[in-house]
């Protein structure tokens, strides 16, 4: 049996890094007393394979791993008896059983929604909005592994939406992750700063999640199983 899991990692654990993670998973899976399958060979470990990494210095609200069981288990039982025993900043929110055939997470993980919660007590946002989306070429330094190549960071951006209170605004951007081009949050934070939005007014960065595009729509890895299975 091979289920896909959602889970919200809180802003208490935003400097985790991605192996951290992974072991705290696992040993909630053990302590949970989880029937997790184990790979063959000498060296065996639990056959869970987590979706694409959670940037440190980021908290996120739909993080997501697939893992495969080595018997039958209630999808309710599961999550009941991971919250237990998961530290409070981390909480499944939903799991589907997927079939065996379903492909991995990072393979088909192309898309990503980031939230910049920023002071904009003194700042048109929707104007910097449509600057941004105006624009032709936004370009800036990669942060990548070809760390100082220049990145064209428009054709990956889809779409720029808003949100306003009266304290702040939180910006979403749902921006490409892979093809055409890899974005990542800090290269957002540079072109946000190169267009007139001064890092100084971020109050908070994290992930909305991730997201399988097809055609014009985002769907979250569960809801792309769930529609087309």
């Amino acid at each position: 049996m091979r289920i896909r899991v959602e889970y919200e990692v809180k802003s208490e654990l935003r400097f985790l890094s991605n192996l951290d993670m992974m072991n705290v998973i696992q040993r909630a899976l053990r302590r949970g007393n989880i029937p997790y399958a184990l790979s063959e060979g000498f060296n065996p470990h639990i056959r869970l394979s987590m979706g694409t990494v959670l940037p440190v210095g980021l908290w996120g609200q739909r993080e997501y791993f697939d893992l495969e069981l080595a018997a039958p288990m209630s999808i309710e039982d599961f999550v009941s008896k991971m919250n237990v025993v998961l530290p409070p900043a981390i909480k499944i929110n939903q799991a589907s059983k997927i079939e065996q055939s379903t492909p991995a997470l990072m393979k088909v993980i192309n898309a990503t929604a980031y939230v910049f919660v920023i002071n904009s007590d003194n700042f048109d946002v929707s104007a910097w909005r449509d600057q941004v989306l105006n624009q032709d070429i936004l370009t800036v330094k990669s942060r990548g592994k070809k760390k100082g190549i220049d990145k064209d960071l428009k054709k990956g951006i889809y779409k720029i939406e808003l949100i306003n209170n009266e304290l702040e605004t939180k910006i979403i951007l749902w921006v490409s992750s892979g093809e055409p081009v890899n974005i990542r949050y800090d290269e957002l934070l540079d072109m946000m700063q190169q267009t007139g939005l001064d890092s100084s007014l971020v109050i908070d960065v994290y992930r909305q999640g991730n997201y399988i595009k097809v055609g014009e729509r985002f769907y979250s890895p569960l809801e792309k199983v769930k529609v087309f299975e």
